[in-house]
């Protein structure tokens, strides 16, 4: 029951505490008949979870007591709205008090589709309501999982005065992060967030890896640093290989071609220079041309225009050749830049087993790959 639970947390609280910290009541949620056993459960985990923060002081068993013994009168007298919680919540001495209705959801045969737990925070000295939330479930147990972050949902704006700083590493980069159910950036993120202190709770998703749900508590005017690692699934793992290789393989490839092509523009450059020499050499094109100045010979005309072609298609094989060796070598380049390390998720892949049967057909081998 509410009143063992609220009970045993308030006996963990030091006087300090007691006297910082704003009082808040949770009464027993109301329900329809048959349910108030689980109305009952929920009222207790909720305080627990309140109390868990160390920011409210929950009331005492004695004020419970008192509180459900007045809850009684109010609902004989027909005061069903928030401004009669308050006024009664009042005469107890708390700050706020937190109602809650549970409610079933059931089809034509009775059958259960779903539960909602709505939450309320009454501020008992205005009488108006400073905080809702609606805690959905498939289930008892679906609505049960739902609680914590409904909760820390909940108190939070309760909580906007006694801000604190939350710090997320994640070892995915593009991981979204949620506190509370409300997406608050993506990894990396450039700056600290701003949450009040508190319970929350923090999740971290990314396509083809687990999420991950965790419970953190943020103090008051001090930062918290939260590092979560994703677990990816085998099938990302599959593509991820996949895809890097691929770049790999191709930076790899452009990084040949590049070679060769800077190479032969090279050689075709040298080539070229070569057949050209100068004129102290009667072989080279500039040799035979000055040899035409001097006498007109057709043949060695016709050997001058014969290396001069020559020399022309050196010179083009080499500028293709330096062009496409430039192109490579900036493909490659980027091809490393943008890929990745392809067994960077290696350590994550388990025990595989391979069999296969020897060519004699009489036995097998088995082999792991780590």
């Amino acid at each position: 029951m509410l009143l063992a639970a609220t009970l045993l947390t308030l006996l963990s609280q030091s006087p300090s505490d007691v006297a910082a910290n704003p009082k808040l009541a949770v009464p027993d949620f109301q329900t329809s008949a048959g349910n108030e056993s689980l109305a009952a459960m929920l009222a207790g985990s909720v305080a627990t979870e309140i109390d868990r923060s160390g920011l409210f002081q929950v009331t005492t068993s004695d004020q419970v007591r008192a509180l459900l013994s007045l809850e009684r009168q109010r609902q004989l007298l027909g005061c069903t709205d928030d401004s009669c919680s308050s006024n009664i919540a009042g005469q107890l001495g708390v700050d706020f008090m937190l109602n809650g209705r549970l409610t079933r959801l059931t089809d034509a045969k009775k059958a259960t589709t779903g539960l909602t737990l709505d939450l309320t925070i009454i501020d008992v000295k205005t009488g108006t309501r400073v905080s809702s939330r609606e805690v959905k479930g498939s289930s008892e147990a679906d609505l049960v999982a739902h609680l914590t972050e409904g909760v820390a949902g909940l108190i939070a704006p309760l909580l906007t005065g006694r801000q604190g700083y939350l710090v997320v590493i994640a070892s995915e980069d593009g991981s979204i992060v949620k506190v509370d159910g409300t997406q608050l950036g993506t990894t990396p993120m450039t700056q600290r967030l701003k949450v009040p202190g508190g319970p929350h709770v923090l999740r971290i998703e990314k396509e083809g890896f687990t999420a991950v749900q965790k419970q953190v508590r943020v103090a008051p005017d001090q930062v918290t640093e939260e590092a979560v690692r994703l677990m990816p699934s085998p099938d990302f793992i599959e593509a991820y290989e996949k895809k890097q290789w691929g770049l790999r393989v191709g930076a790899f490839i452009a990084a040949g071609v590049a070679v060769a092509g800077i190479a032969t523009f090279g050689v075709m450059q040298g080539q070229a220079q070569a057949a050209y020499g100068d004129p102290s050499q009667p072989s080279s094109f500039a040799g035979l041309r000055s040899s035409l100045v001097s006498m007109e010979d057709p043949e060695v005309r016709k050997k001058a225009e014969d290396l001069r072609n020559q020399i022309n298609s050196q010179l083009a094989i080499s500028y293709v050749a330096g062009g496409v060796g430039l192109a490579s070598a900036v493909t490659a380049t980027v091809l490393f830049l943008i890929g990745e390390d392809p067994n960077k998720y290696q350590s994550y892949r388990g025990p595989k087993a391979t069999a296969w049967l020897l060519p004699s057909g009489a036995g097998g081998a088995l082999s792991f790959d780590l």
